[in-house]
């Protein structure tokens, strides 16, 4: 029988964890990690034909990681002179709901995909497949079989020049080392992927060149992370304003910032919810709870830092269809693989994504069964040791 969450767990502080992070010394990259990623960026320029191409499309997930991926790439085209424009994936929809007469009227000679799955990418280019010209992918989800393209491409992920987990070297990161590094805008990518204790040392250079405090690194995350989530229309305003931004310190002092503190009051009343109200299955070490819509990433990535070694299941119901954001940061199960059990063999249900954090959706009529495969996975694959 399912019951009652009782609150009874230990909060992390901000504090302890600004004071972890400043403990922390710089690691030299080993010299076979700069060869490398020196000859991944000599063939991501041969492939795009850096010097003759005249036009690229950008086809960007529109979470924190995607839209701080994206300014950077903006900022890198621009360098090299190169028309640019942006698409981006809806991410709480996870559908491709960009103007496609617009792309094709633009007529890319190269696309480039910014955070986005296999999976997703494959949907993507059932729309605008023929009209690509040869693309790019820049990821660090789990790799899959890229369908229905009808052009070459060449797939970056982070196993293609470094060791770190590529759940945690989020694709803002990777834009940032492979092309062009705005730094305090990929801090922001790398604190919404929650990758802060494998890039320390880079949050606290940050933090040293623009005199700016870790709380309010967090904020920056958290400004873009309620744009993207309460305020999609707004999200093309968001982007040209961080291309446009001095420092992180203009969007501090913007008018975003007071949209997340009415965020944050909204999911500070959530959370106390969860804690009251959510239903877990002890047999499984799963919670499932329903929250409002565009709420899910947020919320489950909060609750998940505090409760790590449990799977954590928040569901919403934004439209036709159910969606849910799955969590569990140590790293012992693999949630991207649990999201695809819940969605198998459900019409239209789709899965997939990191190792620590995934999603689904599925018609709302397939709840019940989605639990039962949830929890049928987690019994017939309990924790392991870390899975990388």
């Amino acid at each position: 029988m399912a019951k009652k969450i009782k609150k009874n767990v230990k909060v992390l502080r901000k504090a302890s964890t600004k004071k972890r992070l400043a403990s922390v010394s710089p690691k030299k990259t080993p010299q076979k990690e700069l060869s490398l990623l020196d000859s991944t960026k000599k063939k991501i320029n041969a492939f795009l034909d850096i010097n003759n191409v005249k036009r690229i499309a950008v086809v960007s997930d529109n979470d924190q990681d995607g839209i701080t991926a994206s300014v950077q790439m903006k900022k890198f085209l621009d360098s090299k002179r190169i028309e640019s424009k942006i698409f981006f994936y809806d991410h709480y929809a996870q559908s491709l709901s960009i103007p496609i007469e617009e792309f094709i009227k633009f007529a890319p000679e190269r696309t480039i995909f910014l955070d986005l799955g296999d999976g997703l990418i494959s949907d993507a280019l059932l729309k605008i497949g023929k009209h690509t010209a040869p693309f790019l992918v820049i990821d660090h989800h789990q790799s899959e079989v890229i369908r229905n393209n009808s052009f070459r491409c060449l797939v970056i992920k982070p196993v293609t020049f470094s060791k770190i987990t590529p759940s945690k070297y989020p694709t803002s990161k990777m834009v940032c080392d492979l092309f062009y590094c705005a730094d305090w805008v990929a801090s922001i990518g790398v604190i919404g992927d929650f990758a802060f204790d494998e890039w320390a040392s880079f949050l606290v250079k940050v933090q040293k060149k623009y005199k700016i405090k870790r709380s309010e690194l967090d904020d920056l995350d958290e400004v873009v992370a309620c744009v993207s989530s309460q305020y999609p229309e707004k999200i093309n305003e968001l982007f040209n304003f961080i291309c446009s931004a001095k420092s992180p310190k203009d969007l501090l002092k913007s008018e975003y910032f007071t949209l997340k503190k009415l965020f944050d009051q909204k999911l500070a009343a959530l959370k106390d919810k969860f804690y009251k109200e959510a239903e877990y299955f002890e047999d499984a070490g799963v919670y499932f709870f329903h929250a409002y819509p565009r709420f899910s990433s947020k919320l489950s990535n909060n609750i998940s830092t505090e409760l790590k070694n449990k799977v954590i299941i928040i569901f919403e119901f934004p439209g036709s269809m159910m969606k849910c954001s799955i969590r569990r940061q140590d790293f012992k199960v693999n949630c991207g693989e649990l999201a695809k059990a819940g969605v198998a063999g459900t019409p239209l249900g789709k899965g997939g994504g990191h190792i620590p954090a995934a999603g689904a959706m599925f018609p709302p009529g397939y709840l019940d069964d989605f639990k039962k495969r949830v929890r049928m996975y987690l019994l017939n694959n309990p924790p392991k040791e870390k899975l990388l």
